[in-house]
């Protein structure tokens, strides 16, 4: 009688260390991973973006570009983290006419695919490729080809426009531009006095066939009053130089 009571006490004994030691298990996980607020009551932030998330941008198309060359030449840059992403054109239908990857990668990044033998107005698309619902950018752009350009050098002035009222140290010029010879143009700033300003835009495009959108800080160089703004897309010595014009009046309020 006695070897079985002893025995049941040891018994209990021990399902009494067991669950303990388990309530000590529990404690010690419960104490690891629960959500401390700070010294103020707050609770910590919670993550809201993929950990994989960067500010991604195109530099190259831009919105209303029109493409003729064989190849489209997709330029950007990512920020922040690096990023794995796909681009892809779809047609006004919204069907996928081609896609390429975009190696993971941090800055500066540029891809090259085929035109696809569609004429008419698309989207390029630039997504995750781990998460295709997630887009960073979307540029509608018009594909042609060879036979659809006109031919020749032409370009255009967009801002500023004739008239217009300037001030400060710089003006935003843009326009518009294809057949550009060594992908430059020059602008020439002229007051009334003969007083001239040249100002040389490089075009971070590789096909001067299509017809692209550029963009450039212009320095005002110290002149006032009313003044010409001029975008040579030929040499200006040419016998027929290609060239865009506005008048312009330069105040001394900073714009």
């Amino acid at each position: 009688m006695s070897r079985l009571f002893n025995s049941n006490r040891k018994r209990m004994i021990g399902a009494v260390v067991s669950i303990t030691a388990l309530m000590l298990i529990t404690l010690i996980v419960w104490l690891q991973f629960r959500i401390v607020p700070d010294a103020e009551g707050f609770l910590p932030a919670t993550a809201t973006s993929h950990p994989t998330a960067g500010e991604i941008m195109v530099l190259s198309p831009s919105a209303g570009d029109t493409l003729y060359a064989e190849l489209i030449y997709i330029a950007g840059d990512i920020q922040t983290a690096p990023q794995t992403l796909r681009a892809q054109i779809r047609d006004i239908d919204e069907s996928i006419l081609i896609t390429a990857p975009i190696m993971t990668q941090f800055g500066a990044w540029a891809i090259e695919i085929p035109r696809p033998a569609y004429i008419g107005e698309a989207t390029i698309e630039i997504l995750s490729a781990i998460d295709p619902s997630v887009i960073h950018e979307r540029i509608p752009v018009f594909l042609g080809d060879g036979t659809t350009r006109p031919s020749g050098t032409f370009g255009s002035l967009i801002t500023p426009t004739d008239g217009d009222q300037i001030g400060g140290d710089t003006i935003l010029v843009s326009g518009r531009a294809s057949g550009v010879m060594g992908n430059k143009i020059q602008l020439v700033l002229q007051s009334g006095d003969g007083t001239t300003a040249i100002h040389e835009v490089i075009l971070n495009h590789p096909y001067r066939m299509d017809d692209i959108f550029w963009q450039t800080d212009l320095p005002l160089a110290g002149l006032s009053g009313s003044v010409t703004l001029t975008a040579y897309f030929t040499s200006p010595d040419a016998p027929d130089p290609i060239f865009s014009r506005v008048t312009l009046v330069i105040t001394q309020v900073a714009g």
